[in-house]
C-alpha cells in the first residue's frame, strides 16, 4: 500500500520481485495515492509468475509537473493499470509512461486523464512482446498533448480519446518511434490482426493509425453510437491497414477543414468496406485500396458543404463484386 502526501521535488522508486504483485493504497482497497508536484515516480513489477498478474490501481491525483513511469514485464497475463489523474489545476508537465513486455496476454491499461485542461499532457503505452487480446482506455484533455499506443499481438481493442488541442511537436516528452510522428496526437500502432480501434480528436489536432496484422480488423464509425473514428475543426486522420480480409472502416469528420487520408490493403474474398461521413465547409479525403484475388469492396462516401475527394482502386477481378454508393461526393484523382 502508498499513501504519499504532498512529496515536492522528489524520486520515488519502487520494485517487485514476486509472483502476483499489486500495489494497493491506504484510502481505498484498491488504490494508491501520490500527491505533490515536480516528481519522478517509477514503479518496476517483475513477476516470476508465469501464469498471474500484476496490478497497479490509483495515479497522481494531485500531482503537476511530474512523470510517472510503470514496468510490468517479464512474465505473467492479464496485467492491469488503471490510473485517475484528478489534479484540478493547470499542470505544466504530465507524462504517463506504461510498459509491458514478455509473452503475456490479456492485458487492461485504463487512463482517465481528461477531467480538467491540463498542458503538455503525454501519454505512452506498448505492450510488446507474443501476446494479444489487450485493452486500452486512454483518455486525453489537455491542450498541447499526445498519446502514444503500439501493440504487438493481435485481437486488441483500442479506444483513444482527447478533447484537448495539440501534439508532439508542442509537447515536451519525445514518444514516437516513427520519425514523421511528431504532429500527431493519437499514434496508434499495431502488428496482429482482429483488432477494434475507436479514436477522437478535436479541431487541428491529427491521428495516425497503422495495423499491420492480417484480417478483421474494425475502424468503428458514426453509425455505431458507441465507436467513432471522429476529428473536428481542421483535424486530420491517416489511416493505414494492411489486412488481407473483414476490414471495415468507418470515419465521421464535422466543423470544417477535415481531412481524411485512408489505406487499405485487401486480399481476400471477404473484401472491404469504407463509411465515410463529412459534415461542414472544405472537408476532403484520399482513399486507396489495392490488393489482389477476388474482392468485394463496398464504400460509402457522404459529404456535404465544400468538400473534394479522391479514391483510386486497384483490385484484380474487381467488376462482379463491387458495390458502390456515394451521396454527395463528387470529385476525383
Amino acid at each position: 500500500m502508498l499513501d504519499v502526501d504532498q512529496a515536492t521535488s522528489s524520486t520515488i522508486l519502487i520494485r517487485q520481485v514476486e509472483s502476483h504483485l499489486e500495489m494497493w493504497g491506504v484510502n481505498s482497497s484498491n488504490y494508491f495515492q501520490i500527491q505533490g508536484s515536480d516528481n519522478t515516480i517509477n514503479i518496476d513489477m517483475q513477476s516470476t509468475d508465469s501464469g498471474c498478474c500484476n496490478y497497479v490501481t490509483g495515479g497522481f491525483i494531485s500531482n503537476s509537473n511530474s512523470s510517472l513511469t510503470i514496468k510490468l514485464s517479464d512474465h505473467g497475463s492479464d496485467h492491469l493499470v488503471n490510473l485517475d489523474y484528478d489534479y484540478s489545476g493547470t499542470s505544466n508537465y504530465h507524462h504517463v509512461d506504461v510498459a509491458i513486455t514478455g509473452s503475456g496476454h490479456t492485458n487492461k491499461v485504463y487512463i482517465d486523464d481528461s477531467d480538467v485542461d491540463h498542458s503538455n499532457t503525454s501519454l505512452e503505452i506498448d505492450i510488446k512482446g507474443s501476446g494479444g487480446s489487450n485493452t486500452v482506455y486512454a483518455t486525453v484533455g489537455g491542450t498541447q498533448a499526445a498519446q502514444k499506443i503500439y501493440i504487438d499481438g493481435g485481437s486488441n481493442t483500442v479506444y483513444s480519446f482527447h478533447s484537448g488541442i495539440g501534439d508532439l511537436a508542442t509537447g515536451r516528452t519525445a514518444l514516437y518511434e516513427s520519425t514523421d510522428s511528431a504532429t500527431y496526437t493519437n499514434w496508434i500502432y499495431i502488428t496482429g490482426s482482429s483488432n477494434t480501434v475507436r479514436a477522437k480528436s478535436i479541431d487541428t489536432s491529427k491521428t495516425k493509425i497503422t495495423i499491420s496484422g492480417t484480417g478483421n480488423h474494425k475502424i468503428s464509425g458514426y453509425t455505431d453510437v458507441n465507436g467513432w473514428l471522429i476529428n473536428t475543426n481542421g483535424g486530420i486522420i491517416d489511416l493505414t491497414i494492411a489486412g488481407t480480409s473483414n476490414n471495415r472502416i468507418g470515419y465521421t469528420g464535422s466543423g470544417s477543414g477535415n481531412t481524411a487520408t485512408i489505406s487499405l490493403t485487401a486480399n481476400n474474398q471477404a473484401g472491404a468496406s469504407v463509411d465515410l461521413l463529412q459534415s461542414g465547409g472544405s472537408n476532403s479525403f484520399t482513399l486507396t485500396v489495392t490488393g489482389s484475388s477476388i474482392h468485394q469492396y463496398t464504400p460509402k462516401f457522404t459529404q456535404t458543404g465544400g468538400y473534394t475527394y479522391c479514391a483510386t482502386i486497384d483490385l484484380d477481378n474487381l467488376s462482379s463484386s463491387n458495390s458502390s454508393t456515394t451521396t454527395n461526393a463528387s470529385g476525383g484523382c
